[in-house]
């Protein structure tokens, strides 16, 4: 794949992904990819889509109004980084953290590697 079809395939997925689709996690995320994540201020490696389903369902549990904007692409070779915003109400627990009942933002950075059509890799930074 090329980095325009790269791009297209990482937009998808975090456009159906964080609006609450998870099909769209076992749909374009290798079975045996890798998860690197900073989410809940543990470095954390995961195998697999899970990670990726428990990750955007505790911020869409937490956050039901969620909505991700994508800020900044760059694509080179078969990587992807996003810079994204997260902006919801919070109306459950997150991460530990009672509900305010506030409208909260998180910022964050997301490289995702992209190999035979699907993502393969993610590390991820969230300004927490």
């Amino acid at each position: 794949m090329g980095i325009e079809e790269n791009k297209a395939l990482v937009h998808r997925f975090f456009t159906r992904a964080w609006e609450g689709d998870l099909t769209a996690v076992d749909e374009l995320i290798a079975p045996d990819s890798i998860d690197h994540s900073t989410v809940g201020g543990k470095a954390k490696v995961a195998t697999g889509a899970n990670s990726f389903k428990q990750i955007i369902s505790m911020f869409r549990t937490a956050m039901p109004d969620l909505k991700l904007t994508i800020l900044d692409e760059i694509a080179e070779g078969d990587k992807v980084v996003h810079r994204w915003q997260i902006v919801g109400t919070n109306t459950a627990p997150l991460m530990g953290i009672p509900p305010t009942g506030k409208q909260i933002t998180f910022t964050g950075t997301t490289v995702v590697r992209v190999a035979r059509g699907k993502i393969a890799e993610r590390w991820a930074n969230l300004d927490e």
